[in-house]
């Protein structure tokens, strides 16, 4: 088997994934393919700042849906850690938990060392670069925003939803 880096450009068709949700659910993201508007927000259980986006996301949540997106958070979660996390905040929306780390390698968001630019083959720890994507219904990176130069607004993130369903 090869593998294959993705590049994590507006542009670019979106690494396909599955992965388990806080429901119990195997969500793949081709599944929305020519049906939904994609909101991936990989995101840091442990920073403040992503919590905040999350229930800022969880409050406008019907409007998305309004426009036909789909919201995936997605973060190195076990599944009842994500769980615990979707019902302390509330959230009306599953947290996809990547156990395995394999979606935050493959969007390469994910950090394996405190060390800047440290390269190895290590167990990803931690999501580095809380990352919003909208990807269109024909899988397509339409939007990328790094969370680490503020966070966008939910009318901004909806609107951007709303131009990728075109």
């Amino acid at each position: 088997m090869y593998n294959i880096e993705y590049r994590i450009r507006v542009g670019e068709v979106a690494p396909d994934f599955r992965v388990r949700r806080t429901d119990g659910r195997e969500i793949r993201l081709y599944d929305c393919k020519n049906k939904k508007t994609v909101l991936l927000f990989f995101f840091n259980n442990s920073r403040d700042k992503c919590l905040d986006m999350l229930k800022a996301l969880a409050a406008d949540y019907e409007k998305f849906k309004g426009v036909g997106a789909v919201i995936f958070p997605i973060s190195i979660l076990k599944v009842d850690e994500g769980r615990a996390l979707v019902d302390r905040l509330g959230l009306p929306f599953g947290i996809l938990c990547d156990e395995d780390h394999s979606v935050v390698r493959a969007y390469n968001v994910g950090q394996c060392s405190d060390v800047p630019s440290h390269v190895c083959f290590e167990v990803i720890h931690d999501v580095e670069s809380p990352t919003m994507l909208v990807v269109d219904t024909s899988g397509v990176i339409r939007y990328k925003h790094a969370v680490r130069d503020g966070s966008p607004d939910s009318l901004a993130l909806l609107d951007e939803c709303r131009k990728a369903l075109k």
